[in-house]
């Protein structure tokens, strides 16, 4: 084992987040369950949305015979719901083609729905412990800062690509890198550049659009919505644009329609004429 290597470890197994539900449970349905989840949103968000989801839906089979509303109902919370409809095809792929365990071959994963080259080798370093390293931007700081590609030790991918992300997530950023506290800054071509970590963050563009005026946010307002409608229950879109004007002024009828088509579109919503529900 190599010097990054060892440093690394001994670094991950006092430091890093080797608690997190889907790191103590290695296991393929977990891995993508909170790859999925992990998309664009934090760890400490998505940790008690994770347990709940997988108490409730606790393998592929479950997922891939709930109801498409019944999963969106408990995605709630952490945006971008289209990734809930995507992983309920996942799943119903991995019982479909395999009987519901979860492949491990490179190419087989990438003929799933849902997974591109990254979940793969995910999928394969963290549920299977195969040498292969997932590279999220993390991953590909610390390589391009290091000068290595680091390649994981024979035997610890799982420990070695948490260790990266754990490094990259908390101590190797993007802005005011900790570079003291880093284990690999022996190492480290980028170190003696690195910035002061005590120097403030890049102020934000004054000309940002707010979250509340994207259509993001606009769009999970309306699925907020629709998951609070019993279950066989539909609204139109004139209830639906007159409950939602709070919340999204200025929208008009005619935009709520235009978020509502996107939605049917991505496969969320489910629409007969004028009146509305959660997909089934």
């Amino acid at each position: 084992m190599t010097r990054i290597a060892r440093r690394l470890l001994d670094w991950y197994s006092e430091h890093g987040r080797a608690t997190l539900p889907w790191r103590v449970v290695r296991d393929p349905y977990y891995t993508l369950v909170s790859e999925f989840m992990l998309q664009q949103t934090q760890v400490d968000r998505v940790v008690p949305k994770f347990e709940a989801f997988v108490e409730r839906f606790p393998t592929f089979d479950a997922l891939a015979n709930a109801s498409t509303a019944d999963v969106l109902r408990a995605w709630k919370g952490l945006g971008y719901n289209s990734r809930a409809v995507r992983l309920k095809r996942l799943a119903e792929a991995v019982i479909e083609r395999y009987g519901g365990r979860m492949p491990q071959a490179t190419d087989e994963l990438l003929d799933l729905p849902g997974i591109g080259p990254y979940t793969a080798s995910a999928v394969r370093a963290f549920a299977f412990n195969v040498d292969d390293l997932p590279v999220d931007t993390n991953v590909r700081r610390i390589a391009e800062r290091v000068g290595s590609d680091l390649n994981p030790p024979r035997g610890k991918a799982h420990d070695w690509a948490s260790a990266l992300m754990d490094l990259g997530a908390t101590v190797c950023k993007a802005r005011a890198p900790s570079c003291l506290l880093c284990p690999l800054r022996g190492d480290c071509a980028w170190a003696p550049l690195a910035p002061d970590s005590s120097a403030p963050a890049q102020r934000r563009r004054e000309d940002a659009v707010p979250f509340q005026k994207t259509a993001r946010y606009a769009r999970g307002r309306v699925i907020d919505r629709l998951r609070e409608l019993p279950p066989g229950k539909r609204i139109s879109f004139l209830d639906l644009h007159r409950d939602l004007e709070p919340l999204l002024p200025g929208r008009t009828v005619d935009d709520v329609r235009a978020l509502v088509v996107a939605l049917e579109r991505d496969g969320l919503i489910a629409r007969d004429g004028e009146s509305l529900t959660l997909a089934d």
